[in-house]
């Protein structure tokens, strides 16, 4: 599937609000399908009961037959003792064959009933452990059916309210951005929507002209990629925000204006270069660490997984990555002087790239102002560290200027 997001398309917000509320109604209907089947569970725990009940019934009526024919029995047999004794006391030998007769007759009689009777109670005392097990069986059932029953109940209730959360945040990231497209000028619109609708040709290398023009990012680009961040991303929302409250004070707009170009620079040219690649891969992962030998570590700014098709960077060993390769970068904004003092950090950088096929370092355009010398030692030292430095960005100022206009309009909003 592909990862990325179509911002601009405002269609896909609202399909991803149906499939979410399909998802949610699915979600709902297993739940209603696990508690069924656990009260079919029960339902069947409670017939197996009513079954060793009644079997139980039958075999305690059983076991007080046996037991009234051993009684019998012995009564019989109690009987015939006594006879025996009479007939010995009289010393009638007929008499006495006769009781010898009855008292064989009536202890193989007692014998029967006695084996039977045990038998009897034997069988109602295994059917009182098998009732007896159903009742646990039942008590199990019952207890886990209503477990699972609150378990759902409550995951359901915070689902719906997420999910209700979720498709209200989304419907008003819709609102928002159809109100900022419906400002953007038919032009500017186009080149917006040309950059985020970017595809790799199937079956062709991506060239190092793709890779130019993707990151050679216009204004308009810039702005929506912002409005973007700001729609989506809590974490920017807030550091505008935060930033929008200082400039309420003009002591504090030069100030201000110095950490947008520190921090909310840095941010775009990360989310350009992100937008710019990942149409070329499969996911990217940002910030990864890497451990290096002295036991320091550095942080990969992005890695772009599962490329689609072979990419070239541009001439010489190690620029090109194939299909379902990977991608490393470093992103770097700065001017000049800045750009080319990073040199040492921008090289240890590189050494968290050393699993990928191929890395890069994409910076601002600024490093074409440096002295000659300066740029090509820059870009030899950062090709022999193995990440050739790409200084196709926009420059810094322009980039500058782009993010303080953003940040003071948000602020006029705010103020108004």
């Amino acid at each position: 599937m592909d990862s990325r997001v179509m911002v601009f398309g405002l269609e896909e917000m609202v399909s991803t609000v149906v499939r979410l509320t399909s998802l949610n109604q699915q979600i709902g209907e297993q739940c209603d399908a696990a508690l069924n089947q656990m009260d079919k569970v029960l339902e069947d725990c409670e017939k197996e009961l009513r079954t060793s009940e009644m079997l139980l019934n039958g075999a305690k009526a059983e076991e007080t037959v046996k037991l009234g024919l051993q009684l019998k029995a012995d009564a019989r047999m109690t009987q015939a003792l006594a006879a025996e004794a009479s007939a010995i006391s009289s010393g009638n030998p007929i008499l006495i064959a006769s009781a010898a007769a009855e008292l064989a007759e009536a202890g193989r009689e007692l014998t029967e009933t006695w084996e039977a009777y045990q038998k009897a109670r034997q069988h109602r005392e295994r059917l009182e452990e098998r009732y007896e097990k159903a009742q646990r069986c039942v008590q199990i059932a019952q207890d886990s059916r209503d477990l699972l029953s609150a378990r759902l109940t409550y995951s359901r209730a915070r689902l719906t309210e997420t999910f209700e959360k979720g498709k209200g945040r989304l419907l008003q990231a819709h609102d928002d951005l159809e109100k900022y497209l419906s400002r953007i000028a038919p032009v500017a619109l186009s080149e917006v929507r040309r950059f985020y609708s970017y595809s790799p040709k199937e079956k062709t290398p991506v060239t190092p002209k793709e890779v130019h023009d993707r990151l050679n990012v216009s204004p308009s680009v810039s702005d929506a990629t912002l409005e973007y961040l700001y729609c989506t991303d809590p974490k920017f929302h807030f550091s505008v925000d935060r930033l929008c409250a200082q400039l309420a004070d003009p002591l504090n707009v030069s100030a201000v204006e110095n950490k947008i170009r520190k921090n909310i620079v840095g941010r775009l040219c990360e989310e350009l270069v992100i937008r710019s690649f990942l149409p070329m891969g499969e996911r990217v992962e940002t910030q990864a660490v890497y451990y290096l030998a002295d036991g320091s570590y550095t942080k990969a700014d992005m890695i772009l997984y599962g490329l689609k098709e072979p990419l070239i960077l541009g001439r010489g060993p190690g620029m090109g990555a194939p299909k379902g390769g990977n991608l490393g970068i470093e992103v770097k904004s700065g001017k000049k002087e800045y750009l080319f003092s990073q040199l040492e950090h921008m090289e240890k950088q590189a050494k968290g790239h050393t699993k990928c096929d191929i890395s890069c370092t994409v910076c601002t355009r600024d490093i074409t102002d440096l002295p000659p010398e300066k740029e090509n030692l820059l870009r030899d030292r950062l090709r022999t560290a193995g990440s050739p430095l790409l200084g196709m960005l926009p420059y810094k100022e322009e980039l500058d200027r782009a993010c303080i206009s953003f940040v003071k309009s948000k602020a006029e909003k705010k103020n108004v």
